[in-house]
């Protein structure tokens, strides 16, 4: 089960995100939305800008004390979207629910930064994946009407690649920190002979990061990530009607398939493969079977062969 784009919706002409780079745009604003139809509105609510969606180590910290930075005016609020592991598959309902009354009470006590984190799993805490508790958050407070409220951040060891940032900010994330990927870098730095520095290599990566978004938007015509970010323009494929109604509101799914119970099954049996004894990877990542890394070695041969 994944989403994948829906490229059969689009009607806007393609853009070439190159040549045509003058009129992309990756800067993402932070924070409450001011009522575009209110022309009396002498002050509008201010927003943190952002030139790219991708947050880093400093970002993330500068955020989590932006109450200090601003005297008050900006106050983020923590989201853990881990449970315990002894509420085994049937916890993960109850802490979407428990995660959106939350966002609520947090809105109305005055934050209006909201980040989605799961940086508190362990060996006793087991993950929602961010992809869900991003989208049923953001779903709940679309229909109690406080969205514009608030700015959704998320904190996540799950975004690696480019579809991955695409998909959560299709659902309404104005920015992501992937904590995970930043520290495997910073790891293979310190392992890896070179002379390109850790925060060199978390900056390639980011500036990566950014080319692939601009050029998912540019096949779906959109020029800007403040139009991608809560679009859903995916279908998605292997998840079951009700489960899409309930959580992914408006998302096409023609297929069908599997619902919360069997998702949440299957992040408890990966945490159990990441926390658990199993010498197999003990040591070593399961291969999952979307990569595999090959050293191609090229022979010497005579001339002319």
């Amino acid at each position: 089960h994944f989403f994948r784009q829906n490229f059969s919706q689009v009607t806007n002409p393609p853009i070439d995100p190159i040549r045509e780079a003058i009129v992309m745009s990756l800067v993402s604003f932070i924070g409450p939305k001011p009522n575009l139809l209110d022309i009396n509105q002498v002050n509008p609510p201010m927003r943190l800008e952002v030139t790219q969606p991708v947050l880093t180590f400093e970002d993330m910290a500068k955020l989590r004390n932006i109450h200090a930075h601003t005297n008050g005016k900006f106050r983020s609020h923590t989201l853990n979207i881990t449970y315990p592991v002894s509420w085994g598959r049937e916890g993960v309902e109850a802490k979407l629910a428990s995660l959106c009354a939350e966002a609520v009470d947090a809105i109305r006590s005055g934050c209006n930064i909201m980040i989605v984190s799961d940086k508190g799993i362990s060996a006793t805490q087991v993950a929602i994946p961010a992809l869900l508790a991003m989208s049923a958050i953001h779903q709940h407070l679309v229909r109690e009407g406080m969205r514009t409220s608030t700015g959704l951040v998320v904190e996540t060891a799950s975004a690696r690649e480019v579809h991955h940032f695409a998909v959560l900010a299709g659902y309404g994330a104005e920015a992501v920190h992937p904590y995970l990927a930043m520290q495997t870098l910073e790891s293979m730095h310190a392992q890896l002979p070179g002379d390109l520095s850790a925060d060199k290599a978390i900056a390639n990566y980011i500036k990566a990061i950014g080319k692939g978004l601009s050029k998912i938007m540019s096949k779906m015509g959109i020029s800007t990530y403040q139009s991608y970010c809560g679009a859903q323009i995916f279908d998605a494929i292997g998840l079951a009607d009700s489960f899409v109604e309930r959580y992914f509101a408006g998302t096409h799914s023609r297929i069908g398939g599997v619902g919360l119970a069997e998702v949440a099954a299957e992040t408890v049996s990966r945490h159990s493969d990441a926390f658990g004894n199993s010498p197999i990877l003990r040591n070593a990542l399961d291969v999952g079977g979307e990569y595999a890394f090959r050293i191609t070695r090229i022979a010497n041969t005579p001339s002319g062969t």
